[in-house]
């Protein structure tokens, strides 16, 4: 938006890139997604390979359209789709491996039999969360009968049958392996004391920021030491890059809000004459209230204001978060805060005449009769009434809240009918025969139906035009990074911030949204031609998701390049050299302390002594200690009245003084005890399994290439 003055003034310009992008975009068709065809670059080429097994782009894009066609974030969804191949391969390899397979019976089990997959039930669910029954009955006939089935209904079909096999081979490896797990008595016994065991003790914690750091310094051998201890952290098993961005957040000027107030203030004077409010509304970034509110359920702006208002009247604008907003009275009346009703229910599909015609004469005979004797309604609407909620209990609905039913029905028993009266109703789902048996009242305050309009305050053309500007002359002045970030410093409406490692295939930079403006910023941070300390010579745009307004510009540069291994000292210092120099301190605190007094030991570093009372040795997190089970070992491993040495815990130096150990007791109900045990253990082997196999299959990921 901030180029549109620039592009008017440059036709010339916009003739020649439609021509361009013309030529392109045939070549880009000849050559295929990807740049695949006619012998591109990238024919051939698969989105990767799992086990050994090529995952071809059509292969993906099929499942990525009929497995997450609503997705909105099409970043994400691959990424989800990308690990389902991942263990679809892995499940496929290893079952191949242990002779495992499902056959053709089985499958048909899984889809329409009691033994039915999640998948299917996920796939088939209504929404109320029931099984959608009928739907899936008609895939089955079609499948009995052979008879061809459309091509969409067809692919659908044949990917959820991917995802079922892949579930249930994956619960056959995983039901496999918890065989192997097996809870010895001993274990069972030790398990149990462990639970129902207690002690209570006195403890001293001196936390890091209590002992003075002196003059301990964190040398490169402590972090190289570290590193060390920590190899799964801090190895790279793929490149990564750092990107330094610039960031221009887009502000309305004063200029922006002024006018856009005018044009609120035109927009109001139409409200107010308007025939028609909740077309208006809506047409002016606002919403129509079907229901109505009681002053203490609207916005304070105007809460006060609507009371005294007549009909039709407008109050505003007034700002509310960032839009100028104003609201009309459209009605004020007194209803019911609850009512009870009872209804029957004849359904009518859509467009049906026929089932319109007769639910619309048996409701009128049912309310010819009930007219005369309301006593049977009950009974009539067990027989009749095709609401299978409701159905069975005489077609009780209970009380219910203005708002909770159908427009229609709501209109009656809470604006048009009165208490103790029949009334047929046409829903979307066919013709009611409500009976209103009560209406209760917790006050006589009024509810109010309000519309409402908007406009949201937005930076204008020049304010976007103005930031654009800015940003793109400093790529212009500052082709390379480091005299960039110098450059910046000086410049209050732009930010630097540094984002952490991101892979090849990343979408999210730092703190600015994932979306594919993130997503092409990384493609250039990985280009074979981008260097480090290079500047992209992009501005990129990133919009707001709600308004669709530009909110901020970014220059991306590729700040580092941090080859697969382990990641050096300079790297990691800024990430642990604070935990390092607590370990430090905590080390320096532990040779320093001396004596069995916990009082005089609290005193030397201004802690407290705290009495903690019957802690269980499985406490994951103590009150007042946090996680700390060095301190639980120390309390346990030693008799009442012993003093601990002192214990470098993860939040500080610790001294544990044992004041009562419980024991837990005659043990009862082994069995139970050795099947609880092992029924925790084969869960976490269930959720874990796959990710440890995913360490011992190959896996080449080419997304990049394509997305």
């Amino acid at each position: 938006m901030a180029l549109i003055g620039k592009i008017r003034n440059n036709m010339w310009l916009v003739f020649i890139i439609i021509a361009l992008a013309t030529a392109s975009f045939i070549l880009m068709d000849a050559m295929g997604p990807g740049g695949g065809g006619m012998g591109g670059a990238n024919a051939g080429t698969p989105i990767g390979i799992v086990g050994g097994q090529k995952v071809s782009q059509a292969d993906f894009n099929r499942s990525n359209e009929f497995l997450f066609g609503n997705v909105q974030d099409p970043n994400a969804k691959r990424d989800v789709l990308w690990n389902y191949y991942i263990e679809n391969g892995i499940v496929n390899q290893e079952a191949d491996a242990l002779g495992m397979s499902v056959g053709r019976e089985e499958l048909m089990d899984l889809q329409f039999g009691a033994n039915m997959s999640p998948v299917v039930r996920s796939n088939f669910a209504t929404r109320t969360g029931q099984l959608d029954v009928n739907t899936l009955q008609q895939f089955k006939n079609i499948l009995e009968s052979g008879d061809q089935i459309d091509p969409q209904r067809a692919m659908f079909w044949s990917e959820q049958e991917k995802q079922i096999k892949k579930e249930q081979l994956q619960s056959k490896i995983s039901t496999l392996a918890q065989k192997a797990i097996y809870t010895p008595n001993w274990l069972a016994e030790s398990g149990y004391n462990e639970e129902n065991g207690s002690v209570d003790m006195a403890v001293v914690k001196i936390p890091f920021d209590n002992i003075p750091a002196g003059d301990l310094a964190v040398s490169d051998a402590d972090i190289s030491n570290y590193i060390a201890k920590n190899k799964d952290t801090y190895e790279l098993k793929e490149e990564m890059r750092q990107t330094t961005f610039l960031t221009y957040n887009l502000v309305p000027s004063a200029k922006d809000s002024a006018d856009l107030l005018a044009s609120m203030n035109d927009v109001i004077t139409r409200f107010k004459t308007t025939e028609n409010d909740s077309i208006f509304s809506l047409a002016n970034n606002g919403f129509y209230s079907t229901g109505y509110g009681k002053a203490a359920q609207l916005d304070e702006f105007y809460t006060d204001k609507v009371g005294s208002y007549e009909i039709g009247q407008v109050y505003g604008p007034y700002t509310l978060g960032p839009s100028y907003q104003a609201v009309k009275l459209i009605d004020k009346r007194v209803l019911p805060d609850s009512v009870k009703a009872r209804h029957i229910l004849r359904n009518v599909a859509p467009g049906n005449v026929t089932q319109l015609d007769a639910a619309n004469a048996l409701i009128d005979s049912l309310q010819t009769v009930l007219t005369r004797n309301k006593s049977k309604f009950a009974d009539l609407a067990e027989e009749f009434s095709q609401d299978p909620g409701s159905s069975a209990e005489g077609g009780d609905l209970g009380y219910f809240p203005q708002g909770r039913m159908v427009k229609q029905f709501n209109d009656v028993c809470f604006l048009d009918g009165t208490e103790g009266n029949l009334y047929k109703v046409q829903t979307n789902i066919g013709v009611h025969l409500i009976y209103i048996e009560d209406q209760k009242y917790l006050d006589r305050q009024p509810g109010y139906q309000l519309a409402y309009v908007s406009t949201p305050i937005l930076p204008g053309d020049e304010t976007q035009t103005e930031g654009y500007d800015q940003m793109l002359e400093l790529i212009s002045t500052y082709p390379y990074l480091s005299d960039l970030k110098t450059a910046a410093a000086s410049n209050a409406r732009v930010s630097v911030s540094t984002s952490d490692n991101i892979g090849i295939n990343g979408h999210q930079i730092g703190d600015l949204q994932g979306s594919n403006t993130s997503r092409e910023v990384v493609k250039w941070l990985f280009n074979p031609n981008t260097e480090q300390n290079d500047v992209s010579q992009t501005v990129y745009e990133y919009t707001n998701p709600i308004s669709f307004y530009p909110e901020k510009y970014v220059i991306a540069g590729l700040e580092k390049i941090n080859a697969p291994g382990m990641m050096s000292v300079a790297d990691v210092r800024s990430q642990v050299e604070f935990t390092i120099l607590n370990e430090l301190k905590g080390k320096k605190a532990v040779g320093e302390i001396s004596g069995s007094d916990l009082g005089s030991i609290a005193r030397q570093y201004s802690a407290t002594v705290d009495t903690l009372r019957s802690v269980s040795m499985l406490n994951n997190f103590i009150t007042g200690l946090g996680n700390e089970p060095a301190v639980l070992g120390a309390a346990f491993g030693q008799d009442n009245g012993s003093v601990s040495a002192p214990v470098l815990g993860n939040s500080g130096v610790f001294v544990v003084k044992t004041l009562n150990k419980a024991a837990a007791g005659d043990i009862t109900g082994l069995s139970f005890i050795k099947k609880t045990m092992a029924g925790g253990k084969k869960s976490a082997l269930q959720f874990g399994l796959l990710e440890a196999l995913k360490g011992h299959h190959e896996v080449k990921d080419n997304r990049a290439v394509f997305y």
